[in-house]
Formats: structure tokens, sequence, C-alpha cells
């Protein structure tokens, strides 16, 4: 796999960006009748969003899209320089205030392009830092893959056992990304409502945010029909009338609450087609035994 991989990206480096996009794109709408339970997946993605019945066809085709799109432009993250930050990528602050410092939690999301966000957010914004990313389990493949992502301003730390990596790059007052919409196992988690489900949420950045007082910064890559649109949301930070338990839950709603908010503009940008609702737990917060809303998928 390693060398498989190592060849694709020599190859596809080459491809100028259109023509990634233009790739990735063609990829995902053949995946979208090949691949049927992750289609089916998106569907039940789709109404748990509340998109309308008759449109659910045409945002599931549109997320294969977007999402081999953002594949594809992985292979060309070692290519993106000032001109094509200037040229590809507009910033909308939806407080109208760009936020100052270094002292953030930088939180996206399996949105838009999301393989570009590490830098385009690290650049437009001037954080440095680190990204918090699952290991391969092929230890030669991630350390390329690594490589191949970080740039001067950002490093990348495996997620298991990151918390003592965390709190140096706290102690040092920079900032650290993560993506934490995605499905979580219980033991690492905690419930918290999503789309009117009570499901999983990762707790440690929750956790850390309100013992460090580190606070959140949401931002999210848009696509356009040409280039991109950064989207940062307003800087959450821990409530501090509250008890430290609720403190914690309540930083972990907030931020789903954005990722709710902007998958309601995009839908179709979304990660449709991962299985997001896997895990439920009932109102008291305890997690159910094969809750999963794909169990027939």
């Amino acid at each position: 796999m390693y060398l498989i991989i190592k060849a694709a990206y020599s190859f596809f480096s080459l491809f100028s960006f259109s023509a990634l996009q233009r790739t990735g794109q063609t990829i995902g709408s053949l995946a979208y009748y090949i691949l049927t339970s992750r289609r089916k997946a998106a569907e039940i993605n789709c109404r748990i969003i509340g998109i309308k019945e008759n449109n659910i066809s045409q945002v599931v085709k549109s997320s294969f899209r977007h999402t081999f799109s953002a594949y594809f432009e992985s292979f060309y993250v070692k290519n993106i320089d000032e001109r094509f930050l200037d040229e590809m990528v507009d910033v909308e602050y939806l407080d109208g205030v760009k936020p100052e410092g270094n002292r953030y939690f930088f939180i996206s999301a399996h949105f838009g392009a999301w393989e570009l966000a590490p830098y385009v957010i690290t650049k437009i914004l001037g954080l440095k830092g680190a990204a918090v990313a699952r290991k391969i389990k092929d230890e030669k493949l991630d350390k390329f893959i690594m490589k191949q992502r970080t740039n001067s301003d950002m490093q990348y730390i495996h997620h298991r056992g990151a918390g003592e990596k965390i709190n140096e790059y706290i102690d040092k007052e920079l900032s650290i990304g993560a993506l934490l919409d995605h499905s979580s196992m219980p033991a690492d988690s905690f419930s918290i409502p999503f789309f009117g489900l009570n499901t999983t949420f990762m707790k440690g950045i929750p956790l850390l945010s309100v013992r460090r007082e580190y606070p959140i910064l949401p931002a999210f890559i848009v696509r356009k029909d040409k280039g991109f649109k950064l989207l940062v949301y307003p800087v959450i930070h821990p409530n501090k009338d509250l008890k430290p338990k609720l403190r914690v839950y309540d930083v972990a709603k907030r931020i789903n609450e954005v990722y709710e908010d902007v998958i309601k503009r995009h839908p179709d940008q979304w990660y449709l087609i991962h299985k997001r609702f896997k895990r439920l737990a009932d109102e008291n917060g305890n997690f159910i035994k094969n809750s999963s809303v794909y169990k027939k998928n």
C-alpha cells in the first residue's frame, strides 16, 4: 500500500489544481453508483439533517463529487502558495472580526475542501501549531502522509495519546487543529445532541478547552464554483458561569451547533457518506448498544 500511495502522490502532484478537481468530481460521480452502501448511508444522513425527500438524490450526488474532490485536492497541498491564497480564497468573518493571537483550538470538519484546511487556515489567520490526525497502521505510509501534510506553520500529532503533546503546544501558546464531526468510540466520548440525536462527541478537546482556558475557533473551507471561501465563525469561550462539568458539555454543544449551521448552509459539502450516527445515547447520556441508524446498511 505504501508504494501505491507514494506512486499516486508522484503522479497526481503533476496535475494542475483544476485537473485534480475534475478528476475527483468524475470519480465521485462514478462512486455514487458503485458504493451503494455509502450512498444509502448518505441518504439516511440527509433525512437526519432535514433535506427534503425530493432533494436527497441531488444532494447525495453532489456530496460524492465534493468528497472525492477533497480527496484529490490533497495531492496539491505542497503546491499551495501566496498566489493561490490570493486568487482562490476569499474570507468571511461571520461576526465581522478577525480573531487575534494564536491561542486556539481551531476546529473544522470533514466539509468542503477539508484536506486544504490546515494550510489555508494557518496561513490566512496567521496560526502556528499542530493538527490532530488519526494514525495509519502502516508505519511507513503514516510517516509519508504526515510529511505530505506538514508545512512550516503546522505539524501533525496522532490522536491516540495526544493529550501530552497537546498540552506541550498549549504551554507554548500555539494552536491545535482538529476535525470533530466524525463518529467516535463511547469510551472516548460523551453524548451531545447533533441534529436532534444524542450521539458521540470526542471529549478530549472540550475538556482541555475548559481546563486550560483555551478558546475554540471554528473555521471551514467552503468550495465555490471557482475557488473557495474561508468561513470563520465567532470564537467559543468556555462559560465560566457554569460548573466545570457543565462547562465542558456546553463547549461541545456549541461546537455541534456551529457544525449544524454550516452543514445547513451547504449540506452537500459535508461528508455525508460517513456513518456519523452509529452510536446513540438515551436522555441520560448512556450509550445504547446496537443503536446505529444504519443497521441495514
